[in-house]
């Protein structure tokens, strides 16, 4: 029996109207959810991604704070190296029943709905490139040797065939 959608959600639909109740009640919300079940499927992640929010009640909304964590898997853009880690986003947001922040989430029916607030989140760490270090020499893009590792005499001077016909030029005043 396969789980359902809504089910492995749950732990990201919170009962605002409880919530507001009490300007200054906090709430934490710490979980692990499947990213296909929040459709954030992407190619690059490698496991569940964590929710570790704080919620505070305030007089005109709820403001929700923390991180969401998602583990990558992926190459190095410069040598293919296959390299691993943790993506972590930062969320500072405001969810408002009648958003007077243009940037405000909205609560809808009464229910604080995280999961758009996650995906959003989690997919925009995971489509960072990654590198597996700062100084990465990358691959030679003639024999594709890794030049991390060792080093070729190719020619790799760029070309710009545009100008060729400039190249036995001689200006009038240097003959």
């Amino acid at each position: 029996m396969t789980p359902d959608v809504t089910d492995s959600l749950r732990p990201l639909r919170i009962n605002a109207v409880e919530l507001l109740r009490q300007p200054g009640a906090v709430r934490d919300v710490d979980a692990a959810v499947d990213p296909e079940a929040l459709d954030a499927g992407h190619e690059r992640v490698d496991g569940d991604i964590r929710v570790d929010l704080h919620l505070t009640a305030m007089n005109d909304g709820i403001e929700v704070t923390g991180t969401v964590s998602a583990p990558w898997a992926t190459v190095c853009r410069r040598c293919l190296v296959d390299l691993a880690g943790v993506a972590v986003g930062q969320v500072d947001e405001l969810y408002q029943i009648e958003p007077l922040d243009p940037d405000a989430y909205l609560i809808e029916d009464g229910q604080l709905d995280l999961a758009p607030l996650v995906r959003e989140t989690a997919l925009l760490e995971l489509d960072l490139e990654r590198q597996c270090r700062d100084d990465c020499a990358g691959l030679c893009p003639v024999c594709g040797i890794d030049r991390n590792a060792g080093s070729c005499d190719c020619d790799t001077t760029v070309v710009d065939d545009r100008w060729a016909a400039l190249e036995d030029f001689v200006p009038d005043d240097q003959t």
